[in-house]
């Protein structure tokens, strides 16, 4: 009796240590990743894992509703809720895998990642550097990550907004702060490059800021630089103040490239140049098809830069060649 008692316990033992069965909370190493759970099974040197998912990385943390781990193939799932944290940077969404060997992330279902970013610019009027804190929200079908590259690739009805930063504001206000955005950004393709703060959209697309509406084939953001470059089939609306300084106009160029300074609200075309301001228009976001065709001022620029008398000077028809901007194109 006292053998058979022996043997059922050993038993039971022995099968809890092989499914790897705790109640309490389990922690188990997946490379330099530590996950840990309220219940964790083991088969076939797979993990699966409920209830308070958590992941540790070098500098970032994953949580989740449930995950898996394959030790084998070195392969971490996390499903529903999923949140991964970094210094500066928040990515969540419902399904999220993380290849270990490649220090590699893919987040698919309702991705969304949101950045902060500064930026230095200089006062206009004192001529003094300032620092602005924005927040990046971006949103698409799909993100994925490259750790050791610093590289995000997003694909899938891209969108990136940019909304000033505010401290402490709660989930509603901040919700309510993304309505208002201060650059709306839309594309199918956008590669962001954390450490050269630099960000390529491609395929449709589409910029959006108070004061200009852009489309092209491709853009390419230079934080650093405060400068965007927008290449392919390049047109834009961009609305300054008229020359009197009191009213608005707008300006709408056509050329193979367009270079905006946000800062300045200041455009350099570049290539194939035509320019048309439209004097007593509204802004470039909300107004642009609102102008006065019948009392439009029009001119056709090419790139030999010559300027008629009503030319707007938000905007310059560059005598650089287009080879001079070549760089930002790769």
């Amino acid at each position: 009796m006292i053998v058979k008692k022996a043997v059922i316990l050993f038993a039971t033992v022995a099968f809890c240590f092989m499914s790897n069965c705790v109640g309490a909370e389990t922690t188990v190493a997946a490379g330099d990743m530590v996950i840990t759970s309220k219940l964790m099974t083991l088969f076939k040197n797979i993990y699966v894992a409920r209830g308070g998912v958590r992941a540790e990385n070098k500098d970032s943390v994953m949580t989740a509703e449930r995950g898996i781990y394959d030790r084998d193939l070195e392969i971490v799932k996390a499903i529903e809720n999923v949140k991964v944290t970094q210094p500066g940077s928040v990515l969540s969404s419902d399904y999220l895998e993380a290849y270990i060997r490649e220090d590699r992330i893919l987040a698919r279902g309702n991705p969304k990642l949101v950045r902060i970013m500064e930026r230095v610019s200089t006062n206009a009027e004192t001529g003094r550097s300032e620092t602005k804190k924005s927040r990046i929200i971006l949103t698409c079908n799909e993100i994925e990550a490259f750790q050791k590259e610093n590289r995000f690739l997003a694909k899938g009805n891209v969108r990136l907004i940019e909304v000033d930063f505010r401290a402490g504001e709660t989930e509603e206000e901040a919700a309510e702060n993304e309505k208002k955005p201060v650059s709306d950004l839309r594309c199918e393709i956008l590669e962001m490059f954390s450490g050269e703060d630099k960000a390529i959209a491609r395929n449709n697309v589409e910029i959006l800021t108070d004061t200009l509406r852009a489309t092209g084939d491709k853009a390419i953001y230079l934080n650093a630089e405060n400068r965007m470059i927008i290449v392919g089939h390049a047109h834009a609306y961009q609305t300054t103040k008229d020359k009197t300084g009191n009213g608005k106009q707008v300006s709408e160029l056509f050329a193979n490239k367009i270079i905006y300074y946000p800062n300045e609200e200041r455009s350099i075309a570049v290539g194939n140049v035509h320019a048309t301001v439209y004097p007593g228009s509204g802004s470039g976001k909300k107004d642009k098809d609102s102008k006065d065709k019948k009392n439009k001022k029009s001119k056709t620029n090419s790139v030999d830069g010559e300027k008629s008398e009503d030319e707007d000077d938000s905007f310059d028809s560059s005598e650089d060649s287009e080879e001079d901007y070549e760089e930002e194109d790769e």
